[in-house]
């Protein structure tokens, strides 16, 4: 049997509708994509593959973070938007900056404890 391609078929697992779709996709059965997912480094290649997969994604939306910033505010200032779209807007752009400032909080207290921790250390 040739060597198959974890990787590949782990992809195709991730983003066909179903396990036959993947299965053929990687051109392989039904039942060796079965049995593949039985076993550990299969699960970990789907794991690494998935990490990767929303990683890559996740840095694609921040590139587009201020072009949807912008469109909100446009559609929060508009007076042709419906009230309902401009309280979602405004509601959104608030979220945004609420979660933005309390992300900030979290990692100067992280920052605030590893260097206590560091100089706790350090007089030891």
């Amino acid at each position: 049997m040739a060597k198959l391609n974890l990787e590949a078929i782990a992809v195709n697992v991730l983003t066909c509708s179903t396990y036959a779709d993947a299965a053929k996709a990687s051109k392989i059965s039904y039942t060796t994509l079965y049995r593949l997912r039985q076993k550990p480094e299969f699960q970990e290649a789907v794991r690494q593959v998935k990490n990767q997969m929303f990683s890559e994604a996740f840095q694609k939306s921040q590139g587009y973070s201020l072009a949807a910033v912008e469109a909100l505010k446009q559609m929060m200032d508009n007076p042709l938007s419906t009230d309902s779209a401009r309280v979602a807007a405004a509601r959104t752009l608030l979220e945004m900056g609420l979660q933005g400032s309390e992300q900030d909080m979290i990692l100067d207290r992280i920052a605030e404890l590893e260097k206590r921790f560091a100089d706790e250390e350090a007089n030891n």
